[in-house]
């Protein structure tokens, strides 16, 4: 099998050592015996998103961010069928808030972003930083990471995290990210699959079936990436009591 993973805006969202998400993917589904295609893109370049089996964008800053989205929004309607056809796709950081309905500056101006998703993004005037713990219903396990942005998100219909710990999407809510059919959006950065080998496998399980439902997919862990998440969680559970 064959699996191609699209790095989208690789030079623009690309803060806090995010493409560790796209390496750890790669070499664990390497692992699985499969020949794995990394291609990576950026503004002006032509996308076929049906070529690829997963798309991840990363977190930068907020002018880089309204870079890759006024690029993207050429390609609003391809996006949006993709994510119906149920393409595998994950966006980590700031770029979740591309998706929404629009982005609000502190000064009232308003950026549209592609509208695929019902919420929207208020800017804020201080930035958020904090260790967080989450709970999903797909997982047993817990999300461990760190979140650190200068925006609020409201409105969101299909919450991916549950906040045990730390920050959600708004100053009022106690849920986190996105998820609608297989795209996951969340502001978790860390890198999230490094930091959190359960949700890589399960994000990995997931390329691989829609890829070929017979795949017979197996769970290689590493023992190094499980004991720091165990670590990680247990010194931040300290804090939760």
């Amino acid at each position: 099998m064959i699996l191609k993973i699209l790095h989208l805006y690789h030079d623009l969202l690309n803060l806090y050592g995010e493409v560790g998400n796209i390496k750890i993917l790669a070499k664990h589904l390497m692992e699985q015996k499969i020949e794995v295609i990394v291609e990576r893109s950026t503004v002006g370049d032509e996308i076929n998103f049906s070529d690829y089996d997963f798309i991840y964008l990363g977190s930068g800053t907020e002018k880089n961010q309204l870079v890759a989205l006024k690029d993207l929004l050429r390609y609003k309607h391809e996006l949006s069928n993709a994510i119906d056809d149920g393409l595998v796709m994950l966006a980590t950081g700031n770029s979740l808030e591309i998706f929404g309905q629009y982005i609000r500056d502190l000064d009232g101006q308003k950026h549209d972003a592609l509208k695929i998703f019902s919420f929207y993004t208020e800017r804020s005037k201080t930035r958020t930083a904090a260790d967080i713990v989450y709970s999903t219903d797909f997982l047993t396990e817990k999300i461990i990471g760190f979140v650190n942005k200068a925006s609020m998100v409201y409105a969101i219909d299909n919450y991916l995290f549950k906040v045990e710990f730390g920050i959600g999407a708004n100053e009022s809510s106690k849920q986190e990210g996105l998820r609608e059919k297989n795209f996951f959006g969340t502001y978790v950065i860390g890198p999230l699959l490094v930091r959190n080998p359960h949700f890589l496998h399960y994000l990995a399980r997931l390329i691989c079936r829609r890829k070929d439902p017979a795949f017979d997919y197996q769970e290689i862990k590493d023992e190094h990436q499980y004991l720091a998440y165990q670590t990680a969680l247990r010194e931040l559970s300290k804090r939760m009591v």
